[in-house]
């Protein structure tokens, strides 16, 4: 009798100790990354990235701005014309942009950053490091995943990255949301 206890006492342990890991794998996934990150190993952090799906995000955010912009330009017939015409230019050139920034160093740079504003020039690779950043976090479903890290100043723009399942308890960065400004406090 005391052996089907122990033996069902082990399944139980197996079985939570499964469900732990599952539920908190995207904080393991996000971690991962953050360690790769500050270790500048582009291979271990490439494997937790869906490039295609985040270049794409990044195309879609740039586009929505820009029609943003577009709305409040001119709107008269020559302004019109010009808006359409700056528009096709500015997201052909939006494209090659964003293929050119969504790469490996980049995305790494941003997410230890919190900003996706490249590192200015003569900026030294290795200075002194910033403490983590603030982040809440939440669960969308059973396959997706939110960290939103809090701006460091008044007026810049929330980052939030989005992972999403692959598999059973694997993750990917698939998007990064930039929100609105966040409210200067008085």
């Amino acid at each position: 009798m005391k052996a089907i206890h122990l033996k069902l006492g082990i399944a139980t342990l197996c079985v939570a100790a499964g469900a732990a890991y599952w539920y908190y794998s995207p904080l393991i996934a996000l971690n991962q990354m953050r360690a790769a990150a500050r270790e500048n190993n582009a291979e271990s952090f490439n494997e937790r990235v869906d490039y295609p799906r985040l270049r794409e995000s990044v195309k879609l955010q740039l586009g929505a701005a820009m029609n943003e912009e577009v709305k409040r330009s001119d709107t008269s017939a020559f302004g019109e014309a010009g808006t359409a015409i700056g528009k096709m230019l500015g997201m052909a050139m939006a494209d090659k942009m964003v293929d050119a920034m969504v790469r490996p160093e980049f995305v790494m740079r941003a997410m230890e950053q919190g900003t996706l504003h490249p590192r200015p020039h003569g900026a030294q690779e290795n200075g002194p490091r910033k403490p983590d950043r603030k982040y809440t976090s939440e669960r969308v479903g059973l396959g997706q995943f939110i960290m939103h890290l809090e701006p460091d100043n008044p007026g810049e723009r929330r980052m939030s990255l989005v992972m999403e399942r692959h598999g059973l308890a694997s993750w990917k960065l698939a998007e990064v949301r930039m929100g609105a400004p966040a409210a200067a406090s008085r």
